[in-house]
């Protein structure tokens, strides 16, 4: 049962993922060739979108967002909770960390109060203002991230490789251990280098 309500959940969310890739694409007047080189370039080589996965679909939306599309919330959302924000430098590091995880397509909820839920499980408070040990809930993103961010790195790799950005041979240990070879790169810090320098490459701006 719990299986079955989790897969149905899933099929739901990658129906509506679709739904905004779509709409997206006729809002910006997209050509076929051109929506179809997107979703190849962000999903390893898939020309549909029924065919990508929630991670590659949520790609395409980050796409169409940086080119101009503005998804609309449907007239009966509800409205999302407002909270203060901690201004500490601990918890503006927090903050700008779980922001940049967003980007990355890790975090899926920018929110305040996500970053309050994520920050609950590892303080037991409810709010990041009174969590005493703040620098602890920034070790645990990290520690979490580190995790998610070798197969963020290689779905880019791979999308750099496509265009000939990067040569076909170089892999994750590969592209971290070149660019950090000092540090162990299991470590959020040497994956997060890795990210960075991937920007340089997609931007044209990396050293050859």
């Amino acid at each position: 049962m719990a299986s079955a309500s989790l897969a149905s959940a899933r099929a739901a969310q990658r129906a509506k993922l679709i739904k905004i890739v779509q709409t997206g694409r006729n809002r910006l007047r997209m050509d076929e060739d051109t929506y179809r080189d997107l979703l190849a370039a962000k999903s390893n080589g898939k020309r549909s979108a029924k065919d990508l996965s929630v991670d590659q679909l949520e790609a395409v939306i980050k796409h169409l967002r940086g080119c101009g599309f503005k998804p609309t919330k449907p007239a009966n959302a509800a409205p999302r909770e407002r909270r203060a924000l901690d201004t500490s430098p601990t918890g503006s590091k927090a903050r700008a960390l779980w922001l940049w995880l967003h980007q990355v397509g890790i975090v899926r909820d920018p929110s305040e109060a996500a970053l309050a839920s994520f920050g609950k499980r590892i303080s037991g408070v409810d709010a990041l203002q009174w969590t005493r040990r703040t620098d602890k809930l920034i070790e645990g993103i990290k520690t979490w991230a580190a995790r998610e961010l070798p197969a963020k790195l290689e779905q880019r790799l791979h999308a750099l490789q496509a265009t000939g950005k990067l040569p076909v041979g170089m892999t994750v240990a590969g592209l971290v251990s070149g660019v950090s070879p000092t540090l162990d790169s299991s470590t959020f810090t040497a994956l997060q280098r890795a990210w960075w320098y991937l920007d340089k490459v997609e931007q044209g701006n990396a050293a050859a």
